[in-house]
């Protein structure tokens, strides 16, 4: 695949790479979509809780995430200089990194979770069953970082199949678990919303335990070394100043996300459930963006490691604007079949009727927030980590939440104002963001020969 990436046809190879991860991360929006379908036949308070709950979840996900992808840019970077033990020892001490973050961030989820769902005012109907979802799923962090390791090193690689294959199996695993926990079979009790977390754990977890056990093999074009597992400054000092940007913009955009379903919450049950239901639909989307957008920073870290620069111009040109053109199919494919899409998940007119509307006003952004996470894409695959942190922070706090409080609470408008506030950050965030791309400050690896980073 290194030769592909750094001499081949650059939308053909990018479509090699980016297909399994749209079909990955389709199946992962199907764990959310799983539990929507299976809840939603219990109540709509069980159906609202995991929407309360997931972004604080997805706040202590970012923190893997982030490291995640300075670990695919250092091992982007040095597999596109040939240098396989630098790829080797880069992503034992990046695995090794996140192994130690999870365990801090499953102590401090359980141990938040009813002090955060308060402050996002979840409705008291609710809080019960969202602290039991969030507790369930902290405790899980340590086996889902692994799988975040996993995907994430294999994606420096140019590997983006086997991660496809064994999330996928991880997918069915959930969609067989889902109802048994939460209805109960046999000796099985009814466990509801709590049932789905333990099934979520369970079937990330064992991704997770696969993966790192295919990771140490040594079969995939990385191998985890033993003698590289506990930490090293030189190793760590690179995975900081390459993730704690990408940290800062996950974590803040989370902890933005978590803001705005508090100001969603504001509204009532009805608008969280019709809120959380779109978001599993948009989160299809997300197929599209991660896919093109991991075959990004695979391409142009793998170029800019083999110091070729123009290539990886020509790739981010050409594969920012295929994303862009997509998603404004996508789109309009949404946009049509909206209302049809909420029936299968809920029966109440009015979450249908509010959800209706929330399409209808976000959908059109989305192409705008995929050209701000291929731009984002492109300055990661560098290891230029800042600008995106900046504009993320930028598009959440200052466009999004604001937007969403002034129009929806400030001037009245009620849930009309929130979802205006969301697409206009998409909007103004996509612009900006792709301005200060084309700048070309982004041109340049990080990477150090492979002896200086051995202490």
């Amino acid at each position: 695949m290194r030769e592909r990436i750094l001499k081949g046809p650059i939308l053909k190879t990018m479509m090699t790479l980016a297909w399994p991860v749209m079909v990955s991360n389709g199946l992962q929006a199907f764990y959310n979509l799983i539990d929507a379908f299976w809840l939603g036949k219990v109540s709509t308070q069980a159906l609202s809780a995991p929407t309360l709950a997931w972004p604080i979840v997805f706040t202590f996900m970012s923190l893997g995430m982030g490291y995640q992808m300075a670990g695919s840019t250092l091992v982007a970077q040095y597999t596109g200089a040939g240098d396989q033990k630098g790829a080797n020892r880069a992503g034992t001490q990046a695995f090794s990194f996140l192994f130690l973050l999870s365990i801090v961030a499953a102590a401090v989820g359980y141990g938040l979770a009813p002090g955060i769902l308060k402050l996002l005012r979840a409705p008291s109907d609710v809080y019960p069953l969202a602290v039991g979802y969030l507790r369930i799923v902290s405790l899980g962090f340590p086996l889902m970082y692994g799988a975040f390791a996993f995907t994430g090193l294999l994606l420096g690689v140019g590997d983006t199949r086997t991660p496809m294959y064994l999330n996928g199996a991880s997918v069915v695993l959930n969609a067989v678990l889902d109802p048994l926990f939460i209805f109960g079979w046999g000796p099985l009790p009814g466990l509801g919303v709590a049932g789905a977390a333990v099934a979520t754990v369970l079937s990330r977890g064992l991704a997770g335990i696969v993966g790192i056990g295919l990771l140490a093999s040594g079969r995939l074009g990385l191998r985890l070394c033993p003698s590289y597992l506990l930490p090293r400054w030189g190793y760590v000092k690179k995975i900081l100043g390459v993730g704690t940007p990408n940290v800062v913009d996950h974590v803040g955009t989370s902890l933005g996300f978590t803001v705005i379903m508090g100001l969603v919450a504001g509204f009532g049950t009805t608008t969280v459930a019709a809120y959380g239901v779109g978001q599993r639909m948009i989160n299809l989307f997300n197929t599209a963006i991660w896919g093109a957008t991991s075959a990004l920073l695979t391409m142009v870290g793998q170029n800019l490691g083999a110091d070729q620069v123009e290539r990886a111009e020509e790739i981010t040109r050409r594969g920012i604007r295929a994303t862009f053109l997509v998603l404004v199919g996508l789109a309009a494919l949404l946009f049509a079949l909206r209302r049809p899409l909420y029936l299968i998940f809920i029966s109440d007119p009015h979450v249908i009727e509010e959800g209706s509307l929330f399409l209808a006003v976000f959908v059109p952004s989305v192409p705008f927030f995929g050209l701000f996470a291929a731009a984002s894409s492109v300055f990661r695959g560098s290891g230029h980590t800042v600008p995106p942190m900046v504009m993320a922070l930028l598009r959440l706090w200052g466009l999004r939440v604001f937007l969403s409080w002034l129009l929806g609470y400030r001037l009245s408008l009620g849930p009309l104002g929130l979802w205006a506030g969301m697409s206009l950050s998409n909007l103004l965030g996509g612009l900006l963001l792709y301005g200060w791309l084309l700048r070309g400050t982004w041109k340049g690896k990080v990477i150090q020969p492979e002896e200086v980073l051995v202490p």
